[in-house]
């Protein structure tokens, strides 16, 4: 019960957080809503038609409806990693938002489940957007894609939960770009996004599925096709796991940073 109990407290700290993020947001939406919107309608419209007739079809479909799904999985993970990494690492040294949050009630714990819940959401926001795009282009029509948009939230969850572990430890911002180059980029070009995981070497096919986007990917990519398969409980729940582990592992070093 104590357990539980602090587990409670730690999340509705984190709430509060969420919806200091979200307000900072609500002022500034205008700015952001062309990578949110624009850049999937350029995105699918440049590869998926573009590229794509170019490229056989995948499998019975065409390789703009193979390449749609994928897309809103990565859009969700860029999305979460953008602003617990940048937008985070911005909040804590330059804005010093952190050290005013240490000042009320709130503990480091409730910073990071707060960065988490907010990144989460905005992979949610960023995967509904991709995903109208795609209904709008005729790319996608089972009604369970609507399930995406909660998977696009798990994934944000998952995704920025890792992203917290380089923020909290992170001595200059420039560390991000290696978070990039290292573990984003390689993982968005290895994970099922814009070919099967068959056209890879067995050991790379292997390797892929310990990351968070390949069976984020697989999950949307069932949902929107209304290809539903037990392995998809199992992709959720790797995805889960990953999700409380990283969070476990960033709130103990948030408080190692930020408590002297």
């Amino acid at each position: 019960m104590v357990v539980q109990a602090v587990q409670r407290s730690v999340w509705w700290g984190g709430f509060r957080v969420w919806q200091r993020n979200r307000d900072a947001f609500l002022r500034s939406w205008k700015v952001e809503i062309g990578g949110i919107a624009v850049e999937p309608f350029i995105m699918l419209v440049a590869i998926g038609f573009g590229l794509g007739a170019f490229i056989q079809d995948v499998g019975d479909r065409p390789y703009a409806e193979f390449l749609a799904p994928g897309l809103i999985a990565s859009y969700a993970m860029f999305h979460a990693t953008f602003d617990s990494t940048y937008g985070a690492y911005l909040r804590m040294s330059t804005h010093n938002i952190y050290e005013a949050v240490l000042f009320t009630p709130l503990q480091p714990e409730d910073i990071v489940a707060g960065e988490v819940m907010w990144s989460a959401t905005r992979a949610a926001v960023s995967g509904t957007a991709v995903l109208i795009v795609a209904v709008s282009f005729g790319l996608i029509t089972s009604p369970f894609a609507i399930l995406a948009i909660p998977a696009a939230n798990l994934i944000g969850f998952s995704v920025a939960a890792i992203a917290m572990i380089l923020t909290a430890t992170a001595t200059t911002i420039g560390a991000m770009n290696n978070f990039f180059t290292l573990f984003v980029m390689p993982m968005f070009y290895v994970s099922g996004v814009f070919f099967p995981l068959d056209r890879l070497p067995e050991w790379v096919q292997n390797a892929s599925w310990v990351l968070p986007l390949t069976p984020a990917a697989a999950l949307v990519r069932g949902l929107a096709q209304g290809d539903l398969t037990w392995w998809m409980a199992a992709w959720t729940l790797e995805l889960l796991a990953i999700a409380l582990i990283a969070h476990r592992i960033a709130a103990m070093l948030m408080r190692r940073r930020l408590v002297k």
